[in-house]
């Protein structure tokens, strides 16, 4: 089985995020993908991070009518901080290691990959999709552009074999334009975000108050 591993503070999960997902799990034919979301991430200043519980909620919700989508709370319930290494090692001990792990990131996360916690081992113990965007408009040719060099600039610190597989793993899919960090500015300026995000995440974020301004 080839399992997506998708992380992510998903604050809140939009549209992008689940058409990332669909493409990674498309283009690589996955078996399924994992969402977990961020219980204390190690790299992120997240303060405004609302409750864990509702976080995992709005994913459930987004993702209840994809039978090969999943969530998961494995981060959300440790204690501390989450870091992916854990996280690969416990997903290890839950399906077995004839399963292959295929770790989906974007090209911001790879470019810091160095300073992740015990890289060499967790380059080891799972394989990276890196996911890039490109934009909508491509002067009339359907074939995307070239994946950006620069974007791969992280995996400079693992071996060539592991380079290589890094490159031939990527996915390419067109720019969405949707950010969390936006979705987050609308509701607190009282805009809406139909069609930013599930119609059943709209409704939980009424429901439960969350962003509202303070």
């Amino acid at each position: 089985m080839d399992i997506g591993v998708y992380g992510g503070s998903f604050n809140p999960i939009h549209i992008g995020h689940l058409i990332v997902a669909e493409e990674v799990y498309r283009q690589r034919r996955l078996s399924k993908v994992i969402f977990i979301p961020t219980g204390i991430s190690p790299h992120k200043d997240e303060r405004d991070l609302p409750d864990a519980f509702h976080r995992y909620q709005m994913v459930k919700y987004a993702i209840s009518d994809n039978e090969h989508f999943e969530v998961s709370d494995l981060e959300i319930k440790r204690a501390g901080k989450s870091y992916t290494i854990d996280t690969i090692s416990a997903l290890q001990e839950l399906y077995g290691k004839n399963h292959n792990l295929f770790l989906i990131m974007g090209t911001d996360m790879i470019s810091e990959i160095s300073a992740w916690k015990d890289i060499d081992m967790l380059s080891r113990m799972c394989h990276f999709i890196v996911v890039n965007r490109f934009p909508m408009i491509t002067n009339g040719n359907d074939s995307p552009p070239p994946f950006p060099r620069e974007n791969l600039r992280g995996i400079e610190v693992f071996s060539h074999e592991k380079k290589a597989e890094i490159d031939r793993l990527k996915v390419t899919i067109p720019h969405i334009g949707i950010s969390s960090t936006e979705i987050r500015r609308r509701l607190q300026r009282g805009h809406g975000i139909r069609y930013l995000v599930p119609r059943c995440v709209e409704e939980y974020i009424g429901t439960h108050n969350i962003y509202a301004k303070t």
